[in-house]
């Protein structure tokens, strides 16, 4: 059975992931390139609540990016399988919605939309044998 559709809504989901994941990586480095340069300007003891509050965000920072990455590993994962086992992949998807899904609370991101529609795509449509 082709599964064109399940394919094509993987891949624009962990294209979707690379991206997120890339653009917070770009964040995080712009962040630490900013704070270096302001360092030596910045008084500490006037700005030690902003500068604590950058430092939680620089900390928090890291959450999405590994879910980003993580959920990009079970997209890439669940297209891969889609040919050989839909079932397997249809797992493999509704993994990478659960570790994506808080992104969507955020409003920037329906990847995990995507994984699910996928995933459900995959468990409900027959998966044909090979009658030889």
């Amino acid at each position: 059975m082709n599964r064109t559709i399940e394919k094509i809504l993987g891949i624009i989901g962990f294209v979707m992931d690379a991206f997120f994941a890339a653009v917070g990586v770009l964040l995080l480095i712009i962040v630490n390139t900013g704070i270096g340069w302001l360092e030596g300007s910045i008084n500490p003891v006037e700005f030690g609540a902003f500068a604590e509050l950058i430092t939680i965000f620089i900390n928090l920072l890291w959450i999405p990016i590994i879910s980003c990455v993580i959920s990009f590993i079970l997209g890439l994962v669940g297209v891969l399988n889609l040919k050989r086992n839909p079932r397997v992949a249809g797992g493999f998807f509704i993994a990478a919605t659960v570790i994506s899904s808080w992104l969507l609370f955020t409003g920037i991101a329906f990847q995990s939309v995507l994984y699910a529609v996928a995933a459900i795509m995959c468990f409900v449509r027959k998966h044909e044998r090979n009658a030889a």
